[in-house]
């Protein structure tokens, strides 16, 4: 769907994450890649999954080009999002990035296991974090903003 004007609409990238802070941190982040992009939040691993299954029908979730995703969440964990986002044929492509604060091995191996496309340690310092997020979004969203799929 394009705007009145004939543009595309931006990219859609989608954060499911929990924490306020580091809401704020992705967005500030987004904005330092000078990329626009329509950011979506969801704040919680249920409503994730809720929205990526199309059981929420009040919220239709359109097709986004990137999606961060944290893993420890509220209800339901990171990982049952990345299942159920990996189980919808609708988002097989759509490229996973996981940003914890967990540096254990498990929980990395576990990500990949699942389809994870990376997985990103959360800086612990929040002009780091910014970078970060800028840096991921540069990799994954191409200028002019649109992945261009595989045939």
């Amino acid at each position: 769907m394009s705007d009145p004007t004939g543009d595309p609409p931006p990219p859609r990238v989608i954060a499911v994450e929990d924490n306020p802070a580091d809401v704020r941190l992705v967005t500030e982040g987004i904005d330092h890649a000078g990329t626009e992009v329509d950011l979506r939040v969801i704040n919680s691993g249920q409503r994730a999954i809720n929205r990526f299954t199309t059981i929420d029908a009040d919220a239709p979730l359109e097709h986004p080009e990137l999606i961060l995703l944290d893993l420890n969440l509220p209800v339901r964990s990171g990982f049952a999002v990345l299942n159920s986002i990996r189980n919808q044929t609708t988002f097989q492509d759509v490229p996973v990035v996981v940003v914890s604060g967990s540096m254990d091995r498990t929980d990395i191996t576990r990500v990949y296991e699942r389809s994870g496309n990376a997985y990103v340690t959360k800086p612990a310092d929040p002009d780091d974090y910014i970078e970060t997020i800028s840096a991921i979004v540069e990799f994954w969203i191409p200028p002019g903003g649109r992945l261009i799929p595989n045939d």
